[in-house]
């Protein structure tokens, strides 16, 4: 059986205009080969059975065909538990406070369980996530996945609290939110999200449900690797200033980040599938005072991924490389990653613009914006977009970005064109780079090993003689 194994690739345009002190580079992670049957899997469902689940009467009862829905999918042996979400958490399946195998048996039991189901009680997400982490704390090996549906704020349970829940369960397990009808948080569900690296959407129609949980469980279960990391590591003259995940969902990930020595951040991202690409943004600020090298390269920082268990590594560390040039840098110079991402960028606050000002009942704001989004949206082909967007507006011409409010139009189209975590279409194919064989460089004036091919020491600055590749 072949191992899964993990490649790191950067991706910039080096070159700096005169005066230049911010770099951005995408950095994409790969992960190849594997088996998801070699690895254990355990699954959480928590379903929103507070009272406002009751109107209308099809909401509680599409959760149930969704719960039923994934509970079929889970393969034999996937250890799974269903739990009742109000003010309090709930395990309505199994009977005993744990996890059980999936088989024919126990999903029919799992269903028969989910029907009982009622809608009565407050909202308390902590609570849910924090019986979860417990559950899956009996599954300390296994690849470990949540789904969280609501429809409703967190009503019993400050902010404060739930962010308290959720940074114990980061790189315990991974979540995905759904929102369902027009009384969710958008900002509740993003925080999920982002903290548990999963992916959050809504769901304006009831009846969707059901195909989406079944979507999401079928995804989880082809998850090989339960966690990987990410390390960075900054120079004495470098610092980084963001880091966000921009592929396939978009979250600002900077204050997830743990220093775990000098320079050197660290940042789970989440577990893995057998074949999987995932894009990060990272921008890098410089001193004022540095000195800029033209015509040789210089390393401004380096990444590479944590070694995983059972996991082989395609690359070590990678350095994110700077040149300065006397020359203005052409858009043509423009990494084409870094170009659509920042398009990507554009795109998003133009839609979040546009729903804020819906919110504000300001029609014409709301126009305006969300006639910019069409506008780029079709310049990027993003299709995905497009469709979410008919939802609210009425496209006159898309090109120029003429729009009218659909009269028709509800919060809970709104929020699915405004939920941050939209999937993106943009990823470039992947490359396929040899295991480098160089070892780490030792350093002449301090004890700091830097990655092969390095400019500069990652101790003390120093250089070493010879160019970045």
């Amino acid at each position: 059986m072949t191992r899964p194994s993990l490649g790191l690739e950067v991706h910039q345009n080096k070159f700096l205009a005169e005066g230049g002190r911010t770099m951005t580079a995408i950095v994409r992670v790969v992960s190849r080969g594997g088996a998801a049957a070699a690895r254990t899997a355990a699954e959480v469902l928590m379903i929103d059975c507070s009272s406002s689940m009751r109107f209308p009467s099809t909401k509680i009862g599409e959760a149930r065909r969704a719960a039923s829905a994934a509970i079929d999918v889970l393969p034999d042996g996937v250890r799974f538990a269903v739990i009742q979400g109000t003010e309090h958490a709930k395990v309505i399946y199994p009977a005993e406070d744990g996890l059980v195998a999936a088989s024919e048996r126990t999903r029919a039991e799992a269903r028969a369980a989910v029907e009982r189901l009622a809608a009565v009680g407050g909202t308390a997400m902590g609570a849910w996530l924090t019986k979860a982490r417990d559950l899956f704390d009996h599954e300390p090996d296994a690849v470990r996945h949540a789904i969280l549906l609501t429809d409703g704020r967190n009503d019993s349970q400050t902010r404060a609290a739930l962010m308290t829940v959720l940074s114990s369960c980061e790189g315990r397990f991974v979540c995905d939110a759904r929102g369902i009808g027009d009384g969710w948080e958008p900002a509740e569900l993003t925080q999920i999200g982002r903290v548990l690296r999963g992916n959050v959407d809504s769901v304006v129609d009831d009846d969707q449900l059901t195909e989406d949980f079944r979507r999401l469980v079928e995804s989880a279960m082809t998850k090989v690797l339960p966690e990987v990391r990410l390390r960075v590591g900054t120079m004495p003259f470098s610092r980084l200033r963001s880091i966000k995940q921009v592929f396939p969902d978009e979250y600002v990930l900077t204050d997830r980040c743990r220093e775990v020595a000098v320079r050197e951040l660290e940042l789970s991202l989440g577990s893995f599938a057998s074949d999987e690409t995932r894009d990060y943004q990272l921008i890098l600020d410089l001193d004022p005072g540095l000195e800029p090298s033209h015509g040789q390269d210089r390393q401004l920082a380096w990444t590479e991924l944590v070694p995983v268990p059972g996991a082989s590594a395609e690359e070590g560390a990678l350095p994110i490389a700077g040149r300065w040039t006397h020359d203005p840098i052409p858009p043509t110079l423009v990494h084409p990653m870094v170009s659509k991402y920042a398009a990507q960028a554009d795109l998003g606050e133009a839609l979040t613009a546009g729903g804020d000002a819906y919110a504000a009942g300001d029609q014409a704001g709301a126009e305006r914006y969300w006639g910019r989004a069409v506008a780029l949206a079709t310049a990027a082909g993003d299709d995905e977009t497009l469709g979410r967007l008919s939802g609210v507006v009425e496209i006159v011409d898309a090109e120029k970005g003429t729009v009218r409010l659909r009269p028709d139009a509800t919060r809970s189209h709104a929020l699915h064109v405004v939920i941050p975590s939209r999937v993106s279409e943009i990823a470039l194919p992947q490359e396929d780079r040899p295991m480098p064989g160089a070892p780490p460089l030792a350093c002449a004036h301090c004890p700091a090993l830097s990655p092969a091919g390095a400019n500069f020491c990652v101790g003390c600055g120093e250089p070493f003689g010879e160019a970045v590749p």
